[in-house]
């Protein structure tokens, strides 16, 4: 009787740590995944400010004038 009752509670205890454990592997590679796509944001952010900075000092005018407009 007392065997079967430790016997039962050795099983749930076995199957709680196998639960928890392949939980917590999940949630380590869920981590791993969010941080890579989180590098892979900020270099694309960073290409894109880039381009962005590029375009906006571009400078529009084809010539340049010898001498200054506002002299």
């Amino acid at each position: 009787m007392v065997v079967g009752i430790v016997i039962r509670l050795v099983i749930a205890f076995v199957l709680l740590v196998l639960v928890f454990s392949s939980s917590l592997h999940r949630q380590a590679g869920v981590g791993a995944i969010r941080l890579h796509d989180r590098r892979q944001h900020a270099q694309q952010w960073a290409e894109e400010r880039n381009q962005l900075r590029s375009y906006m000092t571009m400078d529009y005018a084809p010539w340049h004038r010898r001498v200054p407009k506002h002299n």
